[in-house]
């Protein structure tokens, strides 16, 4: 821990409506260094935290080209914490000018961005290192991802190379492969999308039975690992196909030293930077033995398990990118990870999940109950009870979240007496 000062730099952390972000502002603030937290509206959950010293709303997104001329123009000098994929790589675009500009940050070049960030250059990148990845062949057209389902053979996953994990279609026979590849086409064209100029692949689907899924955060300097945290995830959210999404749910830290091992090779390939996060899928035998799924050159959203289990990889990215060397630090094994509080929790999962029993349903509102009964070890997004101001502002949301989708399903079961003779006067 740091000792508060007027000569610790400030923490300049983009984009404070997002988790990652949320959770870093308060490991920061708990080690004694001030927060000035930027965002795109005055109600980001991390502008009601304590530890915030100042708080300035963004008149643009923070992918945009020109959020770089307003950190230089509007924004006091620190250490820079970047946040999506987007504004990792419009950071790392104007890297030489910000270091020049004042601002201290430890980011690796475009260059290698590029070959982790997009799912395509991911998998090739990872071949290079000899990791395990899906087999996966760019599509532009319906026809061209028929050849590849028919190449590959069904089930296969039609994804953007360089979206958000839960952004994908799996496609189960060639009759659907038609309105997935138009559905997904929409998708990156979509105004909340089309600034990643994302491509469409098609990926060869690895079967999840039997397997176990484990995510790896780091801090990385010149491709050699700092300090890290592992786990294996419990839970995922599982959407009412069978498909498992991108959220981790619920986890657990443990060491797997394969999985570490094929992280520091990768790390070292590639002569990595910052702070990241990447997802693998392990089997016993079979074709694959380990694979990699993905890779988040950036905080994840899980960042606050790593914080649970000893592991501040805020505080060792702050000092590396001072240029200050970082004490070693080591990671807790069996530190739970529930995601509770948030748009798409643990219990709201559970409890709209068709496949589960009522007992198994049970279960899991124990666990979430008991990592919240011991959260001064165990992590909670977004629970703080030193800082409850993010907290009380996510209960908000997500109670407005909750009644809305009550609100529906009353709507969709109310019974109405002249229903069926509206219907039959409308022929």
């Amino acid at each position: 821990m740091l000792r508060r000062t007027d000569s610790n730099p400030p923490a300049i952390v983009c984009d404070a409506e997002k988790l990652s972000q949320v959770a870093i502002i308060q490991e920061l603030g708990r080690n004694g260094i001030p927060v000035i937290a930027l965002a795109s509206t005055p109600s980001a959950f991390g502008f009601a935290s304590r530890y915030v010293c100042q708080r300035i709303v963004s008149p643009v997104a923070s992918h945009d080209p020109e959020y770089i001329g307003f950190l230089q123009s509007s924004v006091p000098r620190g250490v820079l914490f970047y946040s999506n994929d987007a504004n990792t790589e419009n950071i790392a675009d104007s890297r030489e000018m910000l270091l020049n500009a004042g601002f201290s940050l430890l980011i690796s070049d475009r260059g290698t961005l590029e070959r982790v960030i997009n799912k395509y250059r991911l998998y090739l990148t990872a071949r290079e290192s000899g990791i395990s990845v899906p087999q996966c062949a760019f599509v532009s057209s319906v026809h061209e991802a028929r050849e590849k389902v028919e190449e590959f053979g069904v089930p296969v996953i039609l994804k953007a190379t360089n979206l958000a994990g839960g952004v994908y279609r799996l496609i189960e026979s060639t009759v659907s492969v038609d309105a997935a590849f138009r559905e997904m086409s929409e998708t990156i064209a979509s105004e909340d999308h089309r600034h990643r100029s994302a491509q469409l692949m098609v990926q060869r689907w690895i079967s999840q039975a039997g397997a176990k899924l484990w995510n790896f955060s780091a801090c990385v300097k010149a491709g050699e690992i700092v300090s890290f945290s592992m786990g294996q995830r419990i839970r995922s959210d599982l959407y009412p196909d069978g498909r498992l999404g991108s959220i981790l749910l619920f986890g657990k830290t443990a060491y797997n030293k394969h999985i570490h091992e094929l992280n520091t090779r990768l790390f070292r390939h590639i002569r990595f930077d910052g702070i990241v996060e990447t997802e693998w899928s392990e089997h016993c035998g079979g074709e694959y033995d380990a694979f990699l799924y993905d890779f988040n050159p950036r905080p994840s959203g899980n960042i606050r398990w790593s914080f649970k289990s000893g592991v501040s990889l805020a505080l060792q990215y702050y000092k590396l990118a001072l240029g200050l060397t970082p004490e070693p630090q080591t990671m807790r094994h069996g530190t739970l990870y529930a995601k509770i509080f948030y748009r798409w929790s643990d219990p709201i999962e559970a409890l709209n999940n068709s496949r589960l029993t009522f007992r198994e349903k049970a279960a899991i509102l124990k666990d979430d109950l008991v990592a919240m009964m011991c959260c001064r070890r165990h992590a909670v997004d977004i629970l703080d009870v030193a800082d409850p101001g993010p907290t009380i502002r996510a209960t908000a949301e997500l109670s407005r979240n909750l009644l809305g989708r009550l609100q529906r399903r009353l709507k969709r079961y109310t019974w109405t007496p002249f229903a069926p003779k509206l219907k039959h006067a409308s022929r």
